[in-house]
């Protein structure tokens, strides 16, 4: 297998003298940079330049995540079947291609909202071909004793990302447009295939037990299968389910997010890059001190605390009203706790669900929560366009806000809350949550 003469070269000590690990942390770090940039870039050429209904926003925001929820458990089906280096090599082509075209189409002023809202949604189907095939590609690549600590450092980057990316990107939009700068996001998406090409060549999941004659289950066979892993785990059934909650209101109150600080507060787009830069260090923080808050309170405190910070943040936003630098110092502190407890979420969970997969079900298993919780995404950027159509922005941040309570509500009232320490088991835990935690 590939993965095995990777560990058979990979050198003590730090992870980055993993020159595989090395060069697929860099290809990321590049490709995060370029999607902070295009994070605020998008919704504002939606907004500033094609006049966008508070609908079309959330229409927006919904087509990036749709096609988890359309396309995601079949594409896991596929990443179980094929090598995933060219998967990852094809999906970013697509997705520079896709995004190369909004700053061309903006030259020629051809551009319009539904060539935005198609270019959105293929990007985003090319999204699940890439997160699917890189959680399954990862735990060969570094092992899984350190994909706690590759989860980590890939998180830390991608938050220092949410960092600068928003404030280059006001800075630029501000001397340049919001389309134009989109184009710094395509460039990235070619770097870092050009750098994936770099990395081992992995094969095929060998066949599972049950395929047919020519090595392969029926789809819904295999479907099946990565759903009976997430429903007989504890931690992964239960955060599952919370996760559905998180994600959904979560864009719903990110729908009208941009929305909101520029109509509702009147803040302006230079000043709103600012305030999701200063926000973002939140999701930095998070992702450098999950080991450590993991340590300190055990697993169960740690999620619950986690995601309940999204809801203090987001009502703490509510009130932030007026083109003035206390509003925008408010709106960065309340972004701040919005964005901290996410990627402690992600770390820890995404971990664990890696080391306890089997390599032929990882594609499935990853698809499953991803699809899950990405494609609520897409319902609750349609749900928060919704009510800011009928009800008002402010009104649409606080009734989102509430409703972030929730997953931390259902982690406290599940066994995950007993959990204090993630151990890596040899077989899958069943209902009892001692196997994988200590009471």
């Amino acid at each position: 297998m590939w993965r095995s003469a990777v560990e058979a070269t990979r050198p003590p000590g730090s992870l980055f003298k993993n020159r595989a690990f090395a060069l697929f942390w860099a290809s990321q770090s590049v490709s995060f940079l370029g999607t902070q940039i295009s994070y605020v870039a998008l919704p504002l050429t939606a907004v500033v330049v094609l006049d966008a209904t508070p609908m079309e926003a959330g229409l927006l925001g919904a087509l990036e995540s749709l096609p988890f929820l359309l396309f995601g458990l079949f594409v896991g089906v596929l990443v179980d079947r094929r090598a995933r280096r060219p998967l990852l090599i094809g999906a970013n082509l697509i997705r520079f291609a896709a995004l190369a075209w909004i700053p061309v189409a903006y030259l020629l002023d051809i551009l319009t909202i539904a060539q935005l809202l198609l270019v959105t949604f293929l990007v985003g189907v090319m999204t699940v071909f890439f997160e699917i095939a890189y959680m399954s590609y990862l735990p060969g690549l570094v092992g899984k004793d350190r994909l706690m600590e590759a989860n980590g450092r890939l998180q830390a980057s991608a938050s220092t990302a949410e960092v600068a990316g928003p404030g280059i990107a006001g800075g630029l939009i501000g001397v340049l447009s919001a389309p134009l700068v989109i184009a710094v996001d395509a460039v990235s998406y070619l770097v870092s295939a050009l750098t994936l090409l770099r990395l081992p060549a992995d094969e095929a999941p060998r066949p599972e037990a049950g395929a047919d004659a020519e090595g392969k289950q029926s789809v819904w066979a295999s479907l099946r299968e990565g759903f009976s892993l997430v429903g007989r785990n504890p931690l992964l059934r239960w955060c599952t389910i919370a996760v559905f909650f998180l994600s959904l209101f979560f864009s719903s109150v990110m729908a009208v997010y941009f929305l909101y600080l520029i109509d509702e507060a009147g803040l302006s787009s230079t000043a709103v890059g600012l305030i999701v830069a200063v926000g973002s260090v939140g999701g930095l923080v998070g992702a450098l001190l999950s080991d450590r808050l993991i340590t300190w309170l055990g697993v169960g405190p740690t999620l619950v605390s986690a995601v309940a910070l999204p809801g203090f943040g987001f009502l703490l936003l509510a009130t932030v009203d007026g083109n003035s630098l206390g509003a925008a110092v408010l709106a960065g502190v309340a972004t701040f706790i919005g964005f901290f407890g996410i990627p402690v979420w992600d770390v820890t969970v995404i971990s664990f669900r890696q080391t306890i997969t089997p390599e032929h079900l990882q594609g499935r298993v990853n698809a499953t929560v991803r699809s899950l919780s990405w494609g609520t995404l897409a319902v609750g950027s349609l749900m928060g366009g919704a009510l800011a159509t009928g009800l008002g922005l402010r009104e649409t941040v606080v009734i989102s806000a509430i409703g972030l309570f929730v997953p931390s509500l259902i982690v406290l009232l599940s066994p995950v809350r007993r959990m204090r320490r993630l151990e890596m088991p040899e077989e899958t835990p069943t209902d009892d949550p001692s196997p994988v935690g200590s009471h």
